[in-house]
């Protein structure tokens, strides 16, 4: 009797240990790189590449084989036949295989005798399918890097920085093509409070916190499946086999049960607006005005504007920092916040001396508007605030006066 017991529960250890095993299975893509060329430059594009496919999490990786990986270069080139040779010893399911075909430094200067370094790599990227050999992905990819140099920054520097700059474009190119190949996608299996879902898909999958997906639903016409891909959501916490996906973008179908969600790296958490406005400083200073901003779909708005004047024989110029909390509403959003810039002065009838080409000046602008939506990707502000001006060179005639604002944004 003893002896039953103890095999039964050796059996039902046994069942657990497997349920788990299959449960944590890591079903990652599992990639092989490979480097050539340049010596230098192909073991840091090499190396950076590791690290950056490593540090996001996406994908495992094994180390190669110098003499398997001999033999595949024979291969590629067409000095061997890869009929006896089988790549499947690799134990990995896909080769990235990187060659650095070019590099070259340039020393470049203007008339203003601003001197900056400019680093072209030209690399060549395959993919290949190693349980059937198949190249699923050629490419090449010209990346370049550039620093200038300063009182702060040497030539030896600026080409040592421009350098690096060139890698890390072309790595972050090599992680962005692979991504848009091998793209992830699950099921909701929950719908949470505060616009989140639950997927089927986490760590063991490839999916890391921050990772962007779309809705996605099939369509079936005339025996064809079409796919339709809309909304955003931001993964906000990952387990072994699920994760919690924030909705920032509703989807322009209805949530059901055949609705799923696949990986998007072309989008992210923030929206881009371009503005477009006129404004009033009182009693008679009219200006046009541009913003380039972004928001975090939390109620937070950030960016810069430049802003212009120009009378018969005085010329405004102000370039700044727009800061706004954004509460929306169905209507739209409420905007708080302030403008902080420098502005300048120029006169045509004054002659400036050596000093001062300009007259310049710093000022600050606390705003309250509104900013009315009568679509999701185009809006109407009105704002007003008051300017604290002082100045910090020349004449600035610094004006502390009421300021109003009424324009268009554009939402991307």
């Amino acid at each position: 009797m003893n002896n039953k017991k103890i095999l039964l529960i050796l059996l039902m250890f046994s069942l657990f240990i497997s349920i788990f095993a299959v449960n944590n299975k890591d079903s990652r893509k599992t990639l092989l790189i490979y480097s050539r060329g340049y010596s230098f430059l192909s073991t840091k594009v090499e190396h950076k590449l590791k690290e950056a496919l490593i540090n996001q999490g996406k994908y495992r990786l094994v180390e190669r084989d110098i003499n398997v990986m001999n033999e595949i270069e024979r291969i590629l080139h067409g000095l061997t036949s890869k009929d006896n040779f089988n790549l499947n010893q690799l134990a990995a399911d896909y080769i990235v295989y990187i060659e650095v075909i070019d590099a070259e430094s340039y020393r470049k200067t203007d008339e203003y005798d601003n001197i900056w370094y400019e680093y072209h790599i030209e690399g060549a990227y395959r993919l290949i399918d190693i349980e059937t050999s198949q190249i699923l992905e050629i490419k090449t990819i010209d990346a370049v890097g550039t620093h200038y140099v300063s009182q702060y920054v040497s030539e030896y520097e600026a080409k040592e920085m421009a350098r690096e700059e060139a890698i890390s474009s072309l790595v972050n190119t090599l992680v962005y093509r692979m991504n848009k190949l091998f793209l992830i996608s699950g099921k909701i299996i929950g719908i949470e409070a505060n616009s989140r879902v639950l997927v089927n898909i986490g760590r063991n999958n490839g999916v890391y916190k921050g990772m962007m997906f779309s809705f996605a639903k099939n369509y079936e016409i005339n025996g064809d499946v079409y796919r339709k891909t809309s909304g955003k959501l931001v993964t906000k916490e990952v387990s072994s086999n699920s994760a919690i996906l924030e909705i920032l973008e509703e989807p322009e179908f209805a949530l059901d049960n055949t609705v799923s969600v696949i990986e998007n790296p072309d989008i992210s958490p923030f929206r881009a607006h371009f503005s477009l406005s006129m404004t009033t400083k009182l009693p008679d200073i009219y200006s046009l005005r541009m913003d380039f901003l972004i928001d975090n779909y939390k109620n937070f708005t950030y960016g810069v504007f430049v802003e212009f004047s120009d009378d018969i024989n005085t010329f405004y110029t102000s370039t700044g920092l727009n800061i706004r909390y954004t509460p929306e509403y169905t209507f739209g959003n409420l905007n708080l916040g302030a403008d902080l810039y420098i502005s300048s002065y120029y006169n045509t009838e004054i002659d400036y001396n050596e000093d001062y080409i300009a007259d310049v000046g710093i000022g600050i602008t606390p705003i309250i508007g509104l900013e009315l939506k009568p679509h999701k990707n185009f809006g109407i502000i009105i704002e007003s605030g008051y300017t604290f001006e002082s100045s910090i060179g020349g004449n600035y005639p610094a004006n502390n006066a009421p300021y109003i604002k009424a324009g268009i944004d554009l939402i991307f």
